[in-house]
């Protein structure tokens, strides 16, 4: 199954980061800040599931389709590369 990351799936929805804590805080009563959203844009391992819920529901696509971890290996893939040989 392909997944998308944080940013991916928040730029697909035509949100900026603004935009984005703006709708955590006055949706969900959740406070967070750029550099936070930025840090699990970068590496979203550490996501708590509740937060990658609302980020789902923004975004309008099912959790099981945005990538929760730190490393993409899709563009790995497509060059018919693998992480280990790099």
């Amino acid at each position: 199954m392909l997944q998308i990351s944080l940013k991916a799936a928040r730029v697909n929805s035509d949100l900026n980061q603004t935009e984005v804590i703006a709708i955590l805080q006055n949706s969900y009563g959740l406070n967070l800040t750029k550099e936070q959203l930025a840090e699990y844009e970068d590496d979203a391992t550490d996501v708590p599931i509740s937060l990658a819920k609302k980020f789902s529901e923004i975004y309008g696509i099912s959790d099981d389709y945005i990538f929760f971890g730190n490393k993409s290996t899709l563009s790995y893939i497509s060059r018919g590369l693998n992480q280990n040989n790099l």
